[in-house]
Order: C-alpha cells, then sequence, then structure tokens
C-alpha cells in the first residue's frame, strides 16, 4: 500500500485518533435522494439475501425429509 508523499504520519495519526471531520468537503456532500436510494438498494439486496437463503435451507430440509421416507440412510 502506497502512501501519498505529503501525507506524514502525524496527520495520519491524528486523522485515525479525531476519524472524519464533522463539515465534510462540499465535493463529498451527498443529497438526501442517493441516501434513500442507496438505502433502498441495500434493502432490496438483504430481502433477496434472505429469499436465497431461505430456498436453500427449505430445499435441505426437504432432502432430508425425502431420504428419511426412502430409507436412506
Amino acid at each position: 500500500m502506497r502512501f501519498h508523499p505529503d501525507l506524514h504520519w502525524r496527520q495520519l495519526a491524528e486523522r485515525l485518533h479525531r476519524g472524519r471531520p464533522s463539515h465534510p468537503a462540499p465535493h463529498l456532500m451527498h443529497s438526501m435522494d442517493d441516501d434513500a436510494e442507496a438505502a433502498k438498494a441495500t434493502l432490496y439486496v438483504a430481502t433477496i439475501a434472505l429469499l436465497v437463503l431461505l430456498f436453500v435451507f427449505a430445499g435441505i430440509a426437504f432432502g432430508q425429509e425425502a431420504m428419511h421416507w426412502l430409507g436412506v440412510g
């Protein structure tokens, strides 16, 4: 990992200790619409992942029951 030559260890330690500035630079600010869109996308991805896990677990459970019905194992 390469550090920018103008970034000194003291500045890096100060940045790690104090965290982000309370007033970000204007070019780094996001609108509320961007935040809402990101929240919607996160919720969508989480819902899809939950449904996929639900189907996987249901398939595993059904497979175990089918093996029990067939007398396997």
